[in-house]
C-alpha cells in the first residue's frame, strides 16, 4: 500500500479522545500499523495522528473516487486545496 492514501472511515481516536463520525467520511492515511491506519480526517479540526481501526475503514468505491477526486477543500482561512485521489 502506498501512502498517503484516501479511505472512508467512521471510527477514529485521537490522543484527546473519540473523534468518530456517524457516517463514513473521507480520511487521508499516512501510515499503517498492525490494527490501525494512522492519518487525519480530510475535513475537521485538523487533528493529526488519528487512529482509524482497520475493521471500520475501507477503500473508496469508484463512485466516491469520482465524487472526491479534484474537489477542493478549505480549512479555516487557508487557501482551498484540491483532493487528489488518482495519481
Amino acid at each position: 500500500m502506498s501512502f498517503p492514501r484516501h479511505m472512508m472511515a467512521t471510527k477514529a481516536t485521537h490522543a484527546l479522545g473519540d473523534i468518530s463520525r456517524d457516517e463514513p467520511d473521507l480520511c487521508v492515511i499516512e501510515r499503517e500499523e498492525q490494527h490501525d491506519y494512522v492519518g487525519a480526517w480530510v475535513t475537521g479540526f485538523g487533528f493529526i495522528n488519528v487512529r482509524f481501526p482497520k475493521e471500520t475503514t475501507r477503500d473508496l468505491t469508484e463512485a466516491e473516487i469520482r465524487l472526491y477526486d479534484g474537489k477542493r477543500v478549505r480549512i479555516g482561512s487557508q487557501p482551498a486545496i484540491p483532493i487528489k485521489i488518482r495519481g
